[in-house]
């Protein structure tokens, strides 16, 4: 038999590919129990709005045809949903146009499609970490150096992520709030910061879990402004779409229009774009699920004082916990023999750290009874 012997670049074998949160079916196969509740990867626990999974069942009859490649209909309701075309909202941000949104098969495609479209071989990029994963990936799979700001109290340090940045620099990453450590800057902070970049960088604000703790960045200013701002959403997390992969990034309408010209054809599938439209008008769904993560939110911050566990105040809907000097994967691997999924923090420098997302109140119930047999 051959070997293999097809060689790749050098840097592509330095990279570490991405390791998700292990699916309910796989422990379940793996440990042979049920009633396994997974709290690992920072999703809704409610699922989807109604209005979502009404509008999939409708384009079902449709799946031989290919999706709206432009996303016209989901695009009209983000304008909508920002305000609309030439309007102005409380904040005073003036509205929004579709050539100011790109669609992604989440917005972990959008992260990548950034990087190709303006990054080039001897440039860098600039990123927080602990971040999300996803921003030092897209760097490494085309060659490039990262310039890496360790986290300052759990918080991104943007005074040293500007001292970071060159006359090489191209990119850089804000996660706002962060994952995994949940902390978050008020948008006037973001905004100063932007202003101290010089125009030929790009900043990416990725708001993945913004709703959980307050308003985009968007309707805070004026696009028009600040052409060098992509604002990254996505329908992964507050709107239980997670399996559908669909997120959006706003920007200049020139940053886009540049941004198209890698974006894959059909990048975003007809399920994804009518569940997505869908849930952007169901207000009332979406306040029930900012609600109940707040109040499952404080009821674990106040199980984890009794336990004695300290953990980081969080802007979305996980919370970093200290385990008492114990080892995180350890702990990980017990409360998963207990059906309970968490996601330790080793790969991130925290190893006596997990990060647990806010479930049900029965979920969260079970989490707390396991960390007490095992702490």
């Amino acid at each position: 038999m051959k070997s293999f012997n097809v060689k790749a670049p050098d840097y592509i074998y330095k990279i570490n590919p991405y390791i998700p949160g292990k699916p309910i079916e796989e422990v379940e196969r793996e440990k042979g129990i049920t009633n396994i509740v997974k709290l690992a990867s920072n999703e809704n626990p409610l699922g989807p709005s109604p209005l979502a999974l009404k509008a999939v069942k409708a384009c079902l009859k449709n799946l031989n045809r290919y999706p709206d490649g432009s996303g016209f209909y989901l695009k009209q309701e983000l304008v909508n949903f920002f305000g609309g075309s030439g309007g102005r909202k409380k904040s005073e941000q003036q509205g929004l146009t579709p050539e100011n949104f790109i669609l992604g098969n989440g917005s972990n495609e959008l992260i990548d499609i950034a990087v190709r479209t303006f990054c080039e071989k001897n440039e860098n990029i600039v990123s927080p970490f602990p971040s999300f994963v996803a921003y030092y990936l897209a760097g490494e799979q085309l060659g490039l150096k990262l310039k890496i700001s360790r986290l300052k109290d759990y918080a991104l340090d943007l005074d040293d992520m500007h001292k970071l940045i060159d006359g090489k620099t191209k990119v850089v990453f804000i996660s706002n709030p962060n994952n995994p450590t949940g902390t978050f800057f008020s948008n006037d902070k973001i905004i100063n910061f932007i202003k101290k970049v010089k125009d030929g960088v790009l900043v990416v604000i990725d708001e993945a879990y913004i709703e959980y703790i307050g308003k985009s960045l968007i309707e805070d200013i004026n696009i028009a402004d600040f052409p060098n701002i992509l604002v990254l959403r996505t329908f992964s997390k507050v709107y239980g779409l997670a399996g559908l992969r669909v997120g959006y990034g706003i920007g200049h309408k020139d940053l886009i229009s540049l941004m198209d010209r890698v974006r894959e054809p059909f990048n975003v599938s007809s399920l994804s774009l009518a569940a997505a439209a869908a849930a952007l008008k169901d207000k009332e769904y979406l306040e029930k699920v900012i609600t109940t993560n707040e109040t499952e939110k404080n009821y674990l911050y106040g199980r984890f004082k009794k336990i004695g566990l300290e953990f980081v105040k969080t802007g979305a809907n996980f919370i970093l916990v200290k385990l008492k000097g114990q080892k995180a994967a350890e702990i990980s691997e017990k409360l998963m023999n207990a059906g309970v999924i968490v996601r330790h923090m080793d790969r991130f420098g925290y190893g006596d750290m997990v990060r647990i997302t806010v479930g049900t109140h029965k979920e969260n119930v079970k989490l707390i009874k396991a960390l007490r047999r095992l702490i």
